[in-house]
């Protein structure tokens, strides 16, 4: 196996420990007094209810697993708990998590690549945008199942949990397997934690009374296309700034600074002069997984890359009819018809994965919202942190720091207000949709500490990206999950509904 594979490989590795096999033992063990608490709470509200009304269908003061608004898996409880059913439900979920890493690195990033291109976006503006877009789809489209489907906090605690894996674990990882130590450039990393703080306190305030109405939807979106505006000014700002500090163009020290920069790889040039040259890293990244321009009845070298070949040959097969590749010049035009296509898959996939990822939760007997915080969002991320790995790996820390965090800001600005957005304007024009969890509060503000833990620690490194930072990062990261955790279990506080 290359180079590239093991990184790919030990990059997978350190998910699958961290962000599923961890919170599942985490849960495990202390499965016993929370199961113990839900009883009695249960047991509790039964009889407040009894007591108070005869009627027995009442709905008690419990929350409804969010399953029972999926079809039925062919499968009783038994047959998934004893009889190992739940093995094939972990298998598919992992098959769709490929399954969707494959539409949007060989479709929908190129697709938005070539519109980005046609339109003559500019690189700041189709950035911010089509980029995060394309890696935020699972996100987006697993938010509108929360909010349509569920009607559950699954979408909120899968955003959150996406926003923290982002922030921490995916900027841990290109710190620990970049290969060289990163320097980052303070303006574009601090300009952007600075929005992204200000999406949160907007979260925060949404969220804080778990009741959204149409104005706080629309003020959510409001500020996203607020951050348009401002990255469409940002080299005027930028110059404005360098200005205010001095740094006038043509400045011996500044020339000096760049000259030395160039000699030092990592790339230092200005992370929004980029954003075009990160279109092309990510669509090189696209030939270096799968090859965007070869048939996908081509065999690959070596025996391990040949198993995988084989296990992901249906869904590649699948999507290589159905979808125009417009990385090809023959279907080069037909790059809106790749998008939309692109966008009708990830729907499809997105709602199987919930699907089988609740199947799963219920099985076991972990809360949705757990499921969401967890194993939702770090497989909805796991194609995003693959992307700013390989960015990292090729020397531009800049563009894998900022790819988390522009991820972010679409996800808490775009991916949550607008459905909440659409559900209380065109579905239920005045009414509103409530926040079940009570320690999602909690959980959203955590997001305000998972960035100054990072700017933190890179002022105290001097801006730079190294193993040691990254394994700080993975280290709060876990505590992140722990104390979630045991806030929606109710081992902290009694914040919860038990589930019916």
């Amino acid at each position: 196996m290359n180079r590239q594979g093991k990184i790919l490989t030990q990059f997978a590795f350190l998910v699958t420990v961290t962000c599923f096999m961890y919170p599942s033992l985490l849960f495990k063990s202390i499965w016993g007094s929370s199961s113990r608490w839900i009883d009695l709470k249960r047991n509790e509200t039964l009889k407040l209810q009894l007591g108070s009304s005869p009627a027995p269908h009442l709905n008690l003061n419990c929350v409804e697993p969010s399953i029972n608004d999926f079809p039925g898996d062919f499968m009783t409880q038994d047959q998934r708990l004893k009889h190992g059913g739940v093995v094939c439900h972990i298998l598919l979920v992992i098959y769709l998590f490929v399954a969707l890493a494959f539409v949007c690195d060989d479709y929908f990033i190129p697709s938005l690549k070539e519109i980005t291109t046609k339109f003559q976006l500019t690189s700041d503006v189709g950035g911010t945008t089509l980029m995060a877009a394309g890696s935020s789809a699972p996100e987006f489209f697993t938010s509108f199942i929360g909010v349509f489907i569920t009607e559950s906090d699954l979408g909120l605690g899968a955003i959150v949990g996406s926003a923290v894996f982002n922030m921490l674990f995916v900027t841990a990882v290109c710190g620990l397997f970049a290969g060289c130590v990163l320097q980052l450039t303070p303006w574009p990393l601090v300009r952007d934690c600075v929005c992204y703080i200000l999406g949160i306190i907007a979260l925060v305030a949404v969220t804080y009374d778990q009741v959204i109405y149409w104005y706080e939807g629309a003020l959510l979106v409001i500020m996203y296309f607020l951050y348009l505006v401002l990255m469409y000014f940002n080299s005027s700002l930028e110059g404005y700034l360098n200005r205010l500090k001095g740094a006038k163009e043509g400045d011996p020290d500044v020339v000096n600074n760049e000259r030395s920069n160039n000699e030092k790889k990592p790339l230092l040039k200005s992370h929004y002069e980029d954003d075009e040259e990160k279109l092309n890293l990510l669509e090189e990244e696209v030939q270096i997984i799968d090859g965007c321009d070869n048939s996908p009845f081509s065999v690959p070298q070596g025996f391990v890359s040949r198993v995988l070949w084989i296990l992901t040959l249906p869904i590649s097969c699948l999507f290589y009819i159905t979808i125009p590749n417009c990385c090809s010049n023959r279907w080069e035009k037909w790059y809106l018809i790749s998008f939309f296509v692109s966008v009708v898959w990830i729907a499809l996939l997105t709602y199987a994965l919930v699907w089988m990822v609740l199947t799963i939760g219920f099985t076991i007997g972990i809360p949705d919202v757990i499921m969401g915080l967890t194993f939702l969002a770090a497989g909805n991320s796991t194609a995003d942190g693959i992307s700013s790995l390989i960015v990292a790996r090729q020397g531009n820390g800049d563009m894998a720091v900022a790819n988390a965090v522009r991820s972010n800001l679409f996800d808490i600005l775009l991916c949550l207000g607008l459905p909440w957005l659409v559900k209380t304007t065109v579905v239920d024009f005045g009414g509103y949709i409530p926040v079940k969890s009570g320690s999602m509060i909690y959980s959203s503000l955590f997001l305000f500490g998972t960035v100054f833990v990072v700017i933190f620690l890179l002022m105290l490194n001097k801006w730079y990206l190294n193993k040691c930072t990254g394994i700080l990062l993975l280290i709060v990261y876990l505590a992140f999950i722990s104390v979630a955790t045991l806030l929606d279990l109710n081992i902290l506080g009694d914040f919860n509904l038990p589930p019916c």
